[in-house]
């Protein structure tokens, strides 16, 4: 059984029950350290977290209502600062056999009595890219979202979201972000951005601006 983008549903552990393989996508609660490596907004990544993914705390518990042969994650953050803090997330509340289902390429294998992981042979590169928005005014623009959950989502979908607190150990619960935090686009002046963010956002833009300048100089020797 191998689910989507979503948040964490009992209609997952209802489906998934008993089954020999329960794949589903993840995202691991670090927010702020995730940030600075892919240069994106925190404020970015809680909010698509809490309204379109499953937390890795919350991935283990539908894996133990579950309860397949083997339970496995995708379509997450492959990456040697971050995949303990999934493995001790998914933990949290699952004991049984677990392996990631990245990087990309992973082979499954089963049969009635056993079940084996294995790579595909694949090119290591290419990695993701941080999102690249354009600076000539001076600042960060976010556009608003145009829709949001309510307006494109059944509400029958939204009543089998389990509740955060049902998977977030003792001791532990995030400011969740599930709306939009201003009530327009969100704008940031380039001179309150973080280096790191702004090198990474700004490179498609940096390389246009030097490309304008080279033009503009060939033109003036012209």
């Amino acid at each position: 059984m191998w689910t989507g983008d979503g948040r964490p549903s009992l209609l997952d552990a209802e489906y998934a029950s008993d089954a020999d393989v329960y794949i589903t996508e993840v995202q691991p609660e670090l927010v702020a350290i995730s940030s600075g490596v892919q240069g994106v907004p925190p404020f970015l990544g809680r909010y698509t977290i809490d309204t379109h993914h499953t937390p890795g705390y919350a991935a283990g518990y539908l894996a133990k209502r579950a309860n397949p042969r083997l339970f496995m994650t995708t379509h997450m953050p492959f990456d040697p600062y971050i995949n303990e803090e999934t493995v001790a997330e998914v933990r949290e509340h699952w004991k049984g056999p677990f392996h990631f289902g990245a990087p990309d390429g992973i082979v499954v294998n089963v049969t009635k009595d056993d079940i084996w992981v294995r790579e595909g042979v694949l090119p290591d590169y290419p990695n993701s890219r941080a999102p690249q928005f354009d600076f000539d005014d001076g600042q960060l623009v976010v556009p608003y979202p145009p829709t949001n959950r309510e307006e494109i989502q059944e509400p029958f979908v939204r009543e089998q979201e389990i509740p955060p607190a049902d998977y977030y150990p003792e001791g532990y619960y995030p400011e969740l972000l599930t709306e939009w935090p201003v009530s327009d686009d969100l704008v940031i002046p380039l001179e309150d951005m973080p280096p790191a963010m702004l090198q990474g956002m700004g490179q498609s833009w940096r390389e246009r601006q030097a490309y304008k300048k080279h033009i503009s100089e060939l033109t003036a020797e012209e």
